[in-house]
């Protein structure tokens, strides 16, 4: 095949060839670097060309029949490079090197604490029992995606055939061993004295009660659990209420508003909860990390303590260091710290008479709230306007058609403000509830990392509006990357106002949330096209 002409590069990008010519073009231009070269810029100039027909001053914008400009210094590149290297440093200095430095000083000497805190826990383990779930529904949303997007070569009849052939495929293929026992209460469920559970067993149900052994790890979602048997694997449990009163030989891993432990913990504690109690009678063999609102540590800790709280009572025994932040600390005479005690907080501990501490307390003075008076305050405004300026170009040169798109969403006020209300309290909710089935776990997972990036993306999308406004419509890389950044600093600035910048940050999540979503709906929508008289 000859090099095709541009008149058919244009007819390709249209979709208006026949399937075979496609082919051949689409073969053509893979083996040929100067047809492919010539297919990437005629592709690029249609997107450039899409945007300059929505300006509004410019009905022919000069920057498409100017020259392009050659041997100038890439200043954007290396400003989004500098940037981003200077919020990367700031992000590992401020955030990531502290916090391992401190894990350190507690006693945590794993070179990596998230292997630590999951990896050789209840967590890691935990996915195993649910590999089976997950597989499938890896598979099952390849397959979704793949039919969604060979919708249009497919007629009625012959998708009718493979949705059904694929479904007969699923029932019959055999059911896969289960590696758990799997429960779902009616609605409670109750595990009998005597009785064991030779695997690990993962439940669900509104009030759970272990009286009998589990020969592995116990998984839970409930609003009540209550442990009085023998787990002899890990325990990990999100609900309201979590009581331990047998024996765990593993790991606790907790999640819920009220945590009370009476028995014995073989190895560590991790707990983010409202309150957290460990009786006198409690023992936990290894560390404990906990992050709760008011904490009683009566009990015995036989490694580190790590906690972030609002208050902490300390009536037990530590046989490490205890590193400690929060508002209130009281020490009282009860307790007994082997190693260092370190509290970061705004006022002194409250140390009763008769503790035993193995040296004196070391106080950090911290007060709660941001020092705006501080230069390096301003310092990390800039390098998270940089941050901003740099996923805003990336998803700029990425998806140009895309990013224009959800700009030009920004202008429909009403309907983006309803629609990012909506998913920004929806998505959530139904994360959450997806979790309840143990094999969701894995979609609300991806789903709220999703939702994540698009609250970050919203900044970026109405930046964008706004520095369109203020600097008006023009085409091209160069003038879009000025109203990036123009409308980015202007949102950051605002932000930097005590109470108007919260204000304000909401409204912009919300808005480009909403031209997010709007654009996605346009896209996933179906297009009719009129029949050739």
């Amino acid at each position: 095949m000859n090099h095709f002409d541009e008149m058919t590069v244009l007819l390709f990008l249209e979709g208006q060839l026949d399937a075979d010519h496609a082919q051949e073009i689409r073969a053509h231009a893979a083996s040929c670097p100067e047809c492919r070269v010539l297919l990437h810029a005629l592709e690029g100039e249609g997107v450039w060309l899409r945007e300059s027909l929505r300006a509004e001053d410019e009905s022919v914008p000069a920057r498409l029949t100017a020259a392009p400009e050659r041997g100038s210094a890439p200043w954007g590149w290396l400003t989004a490079f500098g940037l981003g290297a200077g919020g990367a440093y700031t992000v590992w200095s401020g955030f990531i090197e502290p916090w391992q430095a401190q894990a350190a000083q507690a006693g945590f000497t794993q070179g990596n604490l998230l292997t630590m805190l999951f990896f050789s826990g209840s967590f890691w383990k935990g996915w195993d029992a649910m590999r089976s779930g997950m597989e499938f529904m890896a598979m099952a949303t390849l397959g979704l995606v793949v039919i969604w997007l060979l919708r249009r070569q497919f007629r009625r009849a012959t998708t009718f055939a493979v949705i059904m052939a694929a479904a007969f495929c699923a029932f019959a293929l055999p059911p896969s061993a289960a590696a758990a026992d799997t429960e779902h209460g009616k609605p409670n469920y109750t595990l009998p004295a005597g009785q064991e559970v030779k695997t690990d067993l993962i439940v669900a149900a509104d009030r759970i009660v272990i009286d009998g052994d589990v020969d592995g790890d116990l998984i839970t979602w409930s609003r009540s659990l209550t442990v009085n048997g023998h787990v002899k694997g890990d325990v990990l449990g999100g609900g309201e209420v979590i009581t331990v009163n047998g024996t765990v030989d593993g790991n606790v891993r907790a999640f819920c508003q009220t945590l009370e432990i009476s028995g014995a913990v073989g190895k560590n504690l991790m707990a983010w909860s409202g309150n957290v109690t460990l009786d006198r009678k409690s023992k936990i063999e290894g560390t404990a990390t906990l992050g709760a609102g008011d904490a009683d540590l009566d009990g015995h800790i036989g490694g580190d303590l790590l906690a972030f709280f609002k208050t902490l009572d300390l009536n037990g025994s530590i046989g490490g260091n205890a590193r400690t932040q929060g508002r209130t600390l009281t020490i009282g005479s009860g307790a007994e710290v082997v190693g260092t005690t370190q509290f970061k907080g705004p006022n002194p501990p409250e140390v009763a008479p008769g503790a035993k501490l193995g040296g004196r307390v070391e106080f950090i003075r911290h007060e709660r709230g941001v020092d705006r008076t501080s230069p390096r305050y301003y310092w990390h405004q800039i390098l998270l306007w940089g941050a901003s300026f740099v996923f805003g170009l990336v998803l700029l040169l990425l998806a140009p058609g895309f990013f224009y798109d959800v700009t030009n969403a920004c202008k429909k006020v009403g309907p983006t403000s309803g629609l990012g209300v909506l998913f920004l309290l929806a998505t959530p909710v139904a994360a959450i509830l997806v979790c309840i089935t143990i094999v969701g776990i894995p979609v609300a997972l991806a789903a709220v990392f999703l939702y994540i990036i698009a609250i970050y993306a919203a900044q970026v999308f109405v930046g964008t509006w706004i520095g369109e406004k203020i600097l008006g419509a023009g085409v091209g890389l160069g003038p879009t990357l000025g109203r990036v950044a123009l409308g980015l600093a202007i949102i950051r600035a605002i932000r930097v106002i005590p109470y108007l910048g919260a204000l304000v940050g909401a409204i912009v999540v919300i808005w480009g949330l909403g031209a997010l979503i709007l654009t996605l709906y346009k896209y996933m929508r179906p297009q009719f096209t009129p029949a050739p008289a």
